[in-house]
């Protein structure tokens, strides 16, 4: 309910624009990242099973 309250003057939008933009940098870093969903998935991690099984073996 407190939400409903708050006033969002010009100012406070143009600052959120401004801080929501990433900047040249990071936007070239992020379109030479590939996508989520084009990433290989990874093998879950079971290391704390594996370590045990060498030290009783």
């Amino acid at each position: 309910m407190a939400l409903q309250s708050l006033q969002i003057t010009a100012i406070t939008a143009m600052r959120a624009r401004d801080v929501s933009r990433p900047t040249q940098e990071q936007q070239e870093a992020a379109d030479e990242r590939p996508l989520r969903d084009e990433t290989p998935r990874r093998e879950p991690r079971r290391g704390r099973d594996r370590d045990t099984r060498q030290a009783q073996g």
